[in-house]
């Protein structure tokens, strides 16, 4: 059958969905390539008691390779088929909201031509948690809450964060019976999949709380004002999240922009920003259609620079976690530009440059 000229961007897209994400798979690939860089993942394999002190979604991604694995090799392959299926559902899914918001599909490249897919896609789980997010917010966008609250609940149980997405939904739900509904949905389904580890070893299960109530902070402009072990970073975090979750509920935004700029009040006050955090951005420079994508290619790059230098003591000082590190300059850099994006988010009248989304309306 002849294929329509329409058809080819999203076949050039899906091809260099799959092309980058290989990449990003081979280069942790053990024992094969002479570049083998770290992952999250790969270390899981040879410790699988670190898998305890991630959120429960972590399990669903190893165990399955656990299983079948017998070395290393084949692990990496059963993992890297099950984040491959998540880019898979996030490539479809922005593709959509492409379609929804009246902008070249094109644009879907956004998300995996970049630094930061290149050394994160196969890292962590956080190609999953894209998905989820994703997800939640498409169906959001079309009210079917219902399955909206599945997708959150599901997230949740991938990274914490995306709890502060809940009352941006109310916002735009007609009451509180419907706003209520929708959060139990998405607190019963994190409930159904973290249930079977808390009844089969709660103390495993607790372990992810304790080990980030004592994590230090990372990648993070607290460093040059706190000490990276004082628990005061954390309460701080809570303080300016809050602080921020509630001011943007006052400016009323469409629910993408919103969530787009929830996820960066996260980011900024934060404790931790690890790098692969990023590809929770890339997906709303996608969907939002901004005229000018400097700043985010600027912060893109600097962050895959925070990876480069961590683990080249002759790059990064001695210690990447340091304030004296240029590791952590690098980072700090990325974060006052991400940071000078929410407020012409939030202030479009405070930053007089052309930032502003093609779909300002939607």
């Amino acid at each position: 059958m002849k294929q329509s000229v329409s058809d080819a961007p999203d076949k050039v897209v899906w091809g260099l969905a799959a092309m980058m994400f290989a990449l990003s798979w081979l280069q942790k690939f053990p024992g094969i390539v002479g570049l083998t860089f770290y992952s999250d993942l790969v270390s899981w394999y040879y410790d699988p008691t670190v898998v305890s002190m991630n959120a429960v979604m972590a399990r669903f991604v190893t165990y399955p390779a656990f299983l079948i694995a017998r070395d290393a090799q084949t692990y990496v392959v059963v993992t890297g088929l099950i984040l491959l299926t998540a880019l898979v559902a996030s490539v479809f899914v922005l593709l959509r909201f492409s379609g929804v918001f009246g902008l070249g599909r094109w644009r879907a490249l956004l998300f995996v031509l970049s630094p930061s897919f290149l050394f994160f896609a196969y890292y962590n789980i956080d190609v999953v948690g894209v998905f989820l997010i994703l997800a939640a917010l498409y169906f959001a966008g079309r009210q079917k809450w219902t399955v909206s609250g599945m997708f959150l609940g599901l997230a949740v149980a991938t990274k914490l964060f995306p709890f502060i997405y809940v009352p941006f939904v109310w916002l735009v739900q007609r009451d509180w019976k419907q706003r209520t509904r929708y959060a139990v949905i998405a607190f019963l389904t994190w409930l159904a999949v973290n249930l079977p580890f808390m009844i089969a070893n709660l103390s495993d299960w607790f372990l992810f709380m304790s080990v980030q109530s004592q994590w230090g902070i990372e990648n993070s402009w607290m460093i040059f004002v706190i000490p990276r072990m004082s628990p005061i970073s954390h309460y701080l975090s809570y303080l300016l999240l809050a602080l921020g979750i509630i001011h943007l509920l006052r400016q009323k935004m469409p629910l993408e922009r919103a969530w787009f700029c929830a996820t960066l009040v996260f980011m900024l006050t934060s404790f931790k920003f690890p790098p692969q955090y990023f590809l929770y951005i890339l997906p709303f420079t996608v969907m939002l259609g901004f005229t000018r994508l400097e700043p985010f290619i600027l912060a893109d790059m600097l962050n895959a620079l925070i990876i480069v230098t961590w683990f080249t003591p002759w790059l990064n000082a001695g210690n990447p976690l340091e304030a004296y590190s240029p590791t952590q300059w690098i980072s700090l850099v990325r974060e006052l530009i991400l940071a000078a994006v929410l407020v012409y988010m939030v202030h479009p009248n405070i930053l007089k440059w052309s930032l502003q989304p093609l779909h300002s309306e939607a």
